[in-house]
């Protein structure tokens, strides 16, 4: 697997989303690959921020603030296109 197909597939594999064989597929990457182990620390921390929320903050009123996750989404995604060689 490379880094761009292992990055993608952090966050489910932090929460045990992926597949057995995904999943030691992005594991065996993750402890060869120092910058991706660097990415899953960064994720692991922001997922623990995020279930520390108390439950109103995550249930309270988003309608403000889609727009502005819909760009980051976007911008993310885009961000992950491979440019012209």
């Amino acid at each position: 697997m490379k880094c761009e197909q292992v990055r993608a597939r952090l966050a489910a594999y932090d929460m045990a989303a992926l597949d057995p064989r995904e999943a030691v597929l992005v594991d065996s990457h993750v402890r060869a690959c120092p910058a991706c182990a660097g990415d899953m620390d960064e994720i692991r921390t922001a997922l623990a921020a995020v279930r520390r929320l108390p439950e109103e903050d995550m249930l309270g009123n988003w309608s403000g603030k889609v727009p502005e996750l819909r760009e980051a989404a976007v911008r993310a995604a885009l961000a992950r296109i491979p440019g012209p060689e």
